[in-house]
Parts: structure tokens; C-alpha cells; sequence
């Protein structure tokens, strides 16, 4: 660096002005940051504000309500839906929806295993490539108490197939207490996004594998795997209302295993005014 008198300016206040220079920089961007920030929680509560007097008025005249005619949840991501007559909301949408799903590996080469830790190891596989799994049911998890005096919980899905005896099926405890300490873990490329999500073992990637081979053999390594009850996954905030938002920070909604955006309680409550309305 010179002075403008064309003199060189000593190193350490050179150091000195390249540490300024980058301090103001790094403020602008984190007052930027803040304000954005600041604009999202005010323009979120507003949203929540109209989205809760138009619920209030709309209740007035229940002739003019859209009708909830069915409820369905995909215990496995693009196995069979399963009906219900209510259900719940969690923090990934509606509860026991897509909380998991077929993956195979992703074929590696050398370099790839120096990648980052995430880099997508396996990819989501759905009926767009096997149509046979639209023949497996995946049941609504049970919880069951198992026998003995530990009294361990268990979340029971029961998975069976049309394509196979009707005597066949297997049983997988997803319970979060069993499923946070599966050891195998995998990053799951699912569309743009990579998921941290766990392997459910052997005995249930072995069935699937029965049906989803008949469609290829190559199908034969698909593997069953549940997201984590710590893993984050957040929509697309170009697709979020503000007041589908969630918390006082106006935090985007989590996406458990969706294609994309969940039905949240919040955002359920947007869409039913959005309809009644016709806004």
C-alpha cells in the first residue's frame, strides 16, 4: 500500500486499515442481516394478527366453511397413504407424515469421500423409479408397551405388500427414544436438500427390496431410513407466508421428509381463511 504522497505505509498500518476495512464491511452485512430479520418478525405478526381476525369472522357463519373431507398420512414417504379420521400437528407437520423413507446409495467415486461431512451419501427413491411400492402398506404407528419390567415404549409401523404372501410382513419400532440411537447414519440427498436421517436395518430394507426388485434388480440396495428428532430441515422461505412462520423469531416451519411444505398447523389455519375468503 502508498500514502498518496507515493511513500509505502508501514505493515502494521496496512494490517491496521485491511482489519477496519473488514470490520465495517462485516457490520453493514450484520446490520443488513438484523434488519431483515427485524422486517420478517414485525410483517410475521402482523400476518398472524389478520390471519386470526379473519378466523374469528369466519367462525361467525359456519354455512361458507371449506369442509375437511379426508385426512391421509404417508407413514413411509411414497408408500400408501393411510386414512384417518384426526390426527395431530408436530413440529414437522402433521404427525407421523413422511417421517420416513427409501434411499439408495449414491455411487462414489474417489475423490468424493474428501467432500465435506454434507455431502449427500445416499438419494430418495420414490415411485417415480418403482412403481411397485405403491402395493405396500405402511400402517399407522401404534405405540405398545413391551413386556417385562424395563416397560420400554415402542412406535410399531407394520409394513405389508400386495406383491407378496399375505403371511409376509415386518414390524419396525420407530419410536425417537430407539431411532436416536440406531448407530448407521446417512446424509440423504432429497431434492436440493441434504437430511441427516438413520438406518432402520436389515430385516425392513430386505422387504422392500423384495418388492422394489421386481420393477429392476438393481433396486435390490434400497435402504428404510427415519429423519432424526434433532435434524432440521426448513422449507423454502420463497414458499412461506409470513404467517405460516413459526415462534416469536418468525422461524421458517421444519419439513420433516415433505417434497416441500408441510401441513403445519399454522399454515392449515392460512390456507382454510385463504379459502373461506377467497384471498
Amino acid at each position: 500500500f502508498r500514502s498518496k504522497s507515493g511513500t509505502m505505509l508501514p505493515p502494521t498500518l496496512v494490517s491496521v486499515l485491511v482489519a477496519f476495512l473488514a470490520a465495517t464491511l462485516g457490520t453493514l452485512v450484520l446490520n443488513n442481516k438484523f434488519r431483515q430479520k427485524l422486517k420478517t418478525i414485525v410483517n410475521a405478526v402482523k400476518s398472524r394478527r389478520q390471519l386470526d381476525e379473519l378466523a374469528a369472522t369466519s367462525t361467525r357463519n359456519y354455512d361458507n366453511l371449506p369442509q375437511v373431507s379426508a385426512i391421509f398420512i404417508h407413514p413411509i414417504k411414497s408408500l400408501r397413504a393411510v386414512s384417518l379420521s384426526e390426527t395431530k400437528f408436530d413440529e414437522h407437520g402433521l404427525k407421523a407424515d413422511r417421517r420416513l423413507m427409501i434411499v439408495r446409495p449414491i455411487p462414489r467415486s474417489a475423490s468424493s469421500y474428501f467432500v465435506g461431512k454434507n455431502k449427500a451419501t445416499h438419494r430418495f427413491f420414490t415411485q417415480r423409479q418403482s412403481p411397485s411400492l405403491a402395493t405396500i402398506e405402511a400402517s399407522e404407528p401404534v405405540e405398545i408397551t413391551a413386556s417385562g419390567g424395563d416397560g420400554e415404549k415402542k412406535l410399531i409401523i407394520k409394513l405389508s405388500s400386495s406383491l407378496l404372501p399375505q403371511d409376509e410382513h415386518v414390524m419396525i419400532n420407530v419410536h425417537p427414544e430407539f431411532t436416536r440411537q440406531l448407530p448407521i447414519r446417512y446424509q440423504a440427498g432429497l431434492w436440493s436438500d441434504t437430511v441427516e436421517v438413520a438406518d432402520l436395518g436389515d430385516e425392513v430394507a430386505e422387504f422392500v427390496a423384495k418388492v422394489t426388485s421386481r420393477d429392476d434388480e438393481s433396486y435390490k440396495d434400497v435402504r428404510v431410513v427415519v429423519i432424526l428428532k434433532s435434524t432440521v430441515r426448513e422449507v423454502n422461505e420463497r414458499y412461506c407466508p409470513d404467517a405460516a412462520r413459526v415462534g416469536m423469531l418468525a422461524n421458517l416451519p421444519q419439513g420433516g421428509l415433505t417434497d416441500g411444505f408441510p401441513v403445519s398447523r399454522r399454515f392449515f389455519i392460512y390456507r382454510f381463511v385463504c379459502v373461506a375468503f377467497s384471498v
